[in-house]
């Protein structure tokens, strides 16, 4: 077990002989100042346990070193001011300077060591209770770490699993990882308008993303048909919300997107499919998508006919507002300048999944 050090600070080498005769033969360490230059010296250089300071010193006093130590050294060394000072102001001084405590000389052998084993003691509690906290600061940063890691490797997990679906669903229908893009950039900007943010907003951009993954189950020869589907062709290609359902229902990380992914295609009159829901029992992603997707379906070229314009859109928006549209949804979209929209269409077809994650955590979009 290691030596209490303890510093003794008088000018005067009668006092420090006398202290020293008092703690001889009690396992202490003594080291001695005359000055208190000479102190902070020692304290700057050497571990010290607890110091005996000598109020009345020439040059520097003890008030002063002991201010100085606590402003720059060590806030739990125990500091005992002797002094033949008996005034209660000179007592109050000492402890607003930083002292533990006061002993006025002549003072007593058993006070005094009697009060340097409480400080001691209390010194020793007070290392052991930092030396903990450093150590559980150390464990905390290293688990956070820990975490981090673990966290960043599960995120790019999930994006690398949204890539693939998009990607295979691409190879599937050509272009639709644009579309995909494109209306889980407006999705997400209506969604922001509404004040949704943080983790449900990447929810809403997810669930718009693989809106279509259940495509991925669709024949060839209807979801490729380039001319009009019959009655019973659209009876199978509306089996893809729910194939896209079972798809995603276990991708856990995409919390209520899951939701935007099944019911993207319900109406808000009750007459959509597949579950004919109506206004707010569709899930609010979905009724912003809705919009979305018809958007993107009207002002982008089809096989069947040319790209429509804005104001085209914005009729048949306004058309059918209250039917097709949550009329509230269709007032958030008109609160958005419409040189929003034209700026993200642009956008979107320069990005991937991860440049839209990032820009939804960064505020950008």
């Amino acid at each position: 077990m290691n030596r209490f050090k303890i510093l003794v600070v008088d000018d005067e080498p009668l006092n420090t002989k006398l202290v020293e005769a008092h703690l001889f033969g009690l396992g202490y360490d003594i080291i001695i100042a005359y000055s208190g230059e000479d102190a902070l010296n020692k304290v700057s250089s050497e571990k010290i346990d607890l110091i005996l300071l000598d109020v009345m010193l020439s040059g520097i006093s003890g008030f002063e070193v002991c201010r100085h130590i606590r402003q720059e050294y060590h806030q739990t060394m125990p500091i005992i001011l002797l002094t033949t000072l008996s005034e209660v102001q000179s007592k109050v001084v000492g402890f607003e300077c930083g002292a533990d405590d006061y002993l006025t000389k002549p003072f007593n052998k058993d006070e005094l060591l009697a009060r340097i084993k409480a400080h001691l003691r209390i010194k020793t509690m007070m290392d052991e209770i930092e030396e903990l906290n450093k150590t559980l600061e150390e464990k905390v940063a290293e688990r956070t770490q820990t975490i981090l890691k673990m966290n960043q490797e599960l995120s790019d997990s999930y994006h690398l699993t949204m890539d693939s679906l998009i990607g295979a669903l691409d190879v599937r229908e050509h272009e639709t990882s644009r579309h995909s893009l494109r209306v889980a950039f407006h999705t997400v900007e209506m969604a922001k308008a509404w004040g949704v943010h943080g983790q449900e907003l990447e929810e809403i951009a997810m669930g718009a993303l693989l809106h279509d993954v259940g495509k991925i189950g669709i024949a060839d020869n209807i979801l490729l048909k380039p001319g009009k589907l019959t009655d019973e062709e659209w009876v199978e290609m509306r089996k893809h919300v729910d194939m896209g359902w079972k798809i995603v229902r276990s991708i856990e990380f995409m919390g209520r997107g899951r939701e935007l992914v099944h019911s993207h295609h319900e109406r808000f009159d009750g007459k959509g499919y597949p579950n004919g829901l109506k206004n707010e029992e569709i899930y609010i992603g979905a009724r912003f998508f809705t919009i979305a997707d018809t958007l993107d379906a009207m002002t982008n070229d089809r096989p069947y006919r040319k790209a429509l314009s804005f104001d085209v859109f914005l009729e048949e928006l306004k058309k059918c507002s209250g039917a097709q549209f949550d009329p509230k949804a269709v007032e958030n979209f008109l609160s958005v300048p419409r040189d929003v929209w034209f700026q993200i269409a642009q956008r979107a077809d320069f990005v991937d999944f991860n440049k839209l994650i990032t820009a939804i955590h960064s505020k950008c979009i």
